[in-house]
């Protein structure tokens, strides 16, 4: 097997060894009204294809002090593999047992054998031409005759020699060009070897900080005397569920539908919340839409100029539920505009929360008024505000991979104003060799 795939998988098993470099994401934000400690619940991933972020608990001491031990590890190891790699290059062609670095061998063995008997060839002509050309005037025809064969047969050998050697040179070069390449693929896994130790030396020392910080802040022996870790568990059973949103809605008009939230848990809690997320949704885009939300029967409507809110709906009985009313008047700047509507649950009991790990998505698009044909006189009474109710929409559901089946907890209020959106992250690191097209052909190791 060649040193170069013995040398790329050296690189792959010395960086490799995963790091629990953990982090909590944010919640989606502050709210506007005197705030109740709200979870946070992941907004979808920014990707292509979004999806809820992983929930996490905070690594433990003893997970930071495992990370740890991974991380020097897979530093030694390293390191181990870029001197390996090193010893390996400094060898002489002749000392390797690389497949070419043997044919090479062999080929040089070869080729001045060939050039010895050349040599020896392109003498014995010599020497027979000399002979030839020494022969006396008084010399008789038999002795010049076999003077003249034997300068004959001498050449005939010396261009069999020539031929023989010029097939070994080019062979010789061959090899040697192969050897060459294999040489500098090796070269390249080096160099991916010590950027492998500078990327787990980086590693370590990332690990090494977060076990400091976390034992300076007496953080990841389970948080709090009470065993509060800040995290909030997942659970489904609290519903929230969207109707009233049309597919198409029209571009300087207004469209209100409706967030109910429905306690599933059998028990009771002391705070429901809707949490609404608008996507995709930036500050400029947002206020394009005058967002606006109310609770219940209120006749309030109250702003929200960030990506998403968190309205607690108040406490709820087994199978009760409130409503959390929206409305949206998207600006005519916004005709084509296509997103959706992502909604979720999350409540308080005492103190625990617990937040969904799903996200029910609902499609819509902002289209172009439909011009009138005639001119229509205004009515004697105005249309009342407002939408009717409908049956839910059939979102699309995109579940969050759960680790730990616990969710961040930030602390916020009824409404949340501005949607920061993060997840955890995990390092994984790898390399591969890279193999280079065909250099200019050198001599020696």
């Amino acid at each position: 097997m060649k040193t170069t795939r013995t040398l790329a998988t050296a690189v792959a098993a010395a960086v490799t060894a995963p790091l629990l470099l953990l982090a909590a994401a944010p919640a989606y934000a502050t709210t506007v009204t005197p705030p109740p400690a709200a979870p946070s619940v992941s907004a979808p991933t920014p990707s292509p294809s979004p999806s809820p972020a992983a929930f996490g608990k905070k690594p433990s001491i003893a997970e930071l002090e495992k990370a740890v031990t991974q991380a020097r590890k897979a530093h030694q190891d390293a390191v181990a593999a870029q001197e390996a790699a090193l010893k390996e290059l400094r060898k002489s062609h002749r000392e390797r047992d690389w497949p070419e670095a043997v044919a090479l061998v062999a080929a040089e063995k070869e080729a001045e054998t060939a050039t010895a008997a050349h040599t020896a060839a392109a003498k014995a002509l010599e020497e027979a031409e000399a002979k030839l050309a020494a022969l006396p005037g008084t010399a008789t025809p038999e002795e010049r005759e076999a003077a003249e064969k034997a300068v004959e047969t001498a050449r005939t050998t010396e261009a069999t020699a020539a031929t023989t050697k010029a097939t070994a040179d080019a062979k010789r070069a061959a090899a040697d060009d192969t050897y060459i390449d294999r040489y500098i693929e090796d070269a390249q896994a080096y160099s991916l070897l010590k950027k492998a130790v500078e990327t787990a030396a980086a590693d370590l020392a990332a690990a090494e900080k977060a076990l400091e910080d976390a034992r300076k802040n007496g953080d990841g022996d389970g948080g709090d005397d009470d065993g509060d870790d800040g995290m909030c568990k997942g659970d489904d059973r609290l519903v929230a569920e969207l109707t009233g949103l049309p597919a198409k809605v029209t571009a300087g008009g207004t469209v209100d539908f409706t967030v109910r939230v429905t306690n599933n848990t059998g028990e009771a809690v002391d705070r429901a919340y809707g949490r609404v997320t608008l996507a995709p949704g930036t500050h400029t885009v947002v206020p394009l839409f005058k967002p606006r939300y109310a609770v219940g029967t209120s006749t309030t409507w109250r702003d929200w100029n960030s990506w998403g809110i968190g309205v607690d709906v108040g406490a709820l009985k087994p199978g009760a539920h409130a409503d959390l009313r929206l409305r949206l008047s998207p600006s005519a700047k916004l005709e084509k505009w296509s997103g959706r509507i992502e909604v979720s649950g999350s409540y308080e009991r005492g103190g625990e929360c617990a937040a969904n790990t799903t996200l029910k998505s609902h499609t819509f698009q902002v289209v172009a008024a439909t011009p009138s044909p005639t001119p229509t006189p205004p009515a004697n009474t105005p249309a009342p505000q407002g939408g009717t109710k409908t049956a839910p929409l059939t979102g699309t559901t995109t579940t969050a991979t759960t680790t730990g089946g616990t969710l961040a907890r930030t602390g916020s209020s009824d409404a949340l104003n501005g949607l920061a959106v993060a997840s955890g992250a995990a390092v994984l690191l790898g390399a591969a060799a890279v193999y280079g097209t065909r250099r200019r052909r050198t001599t020696g190791a």
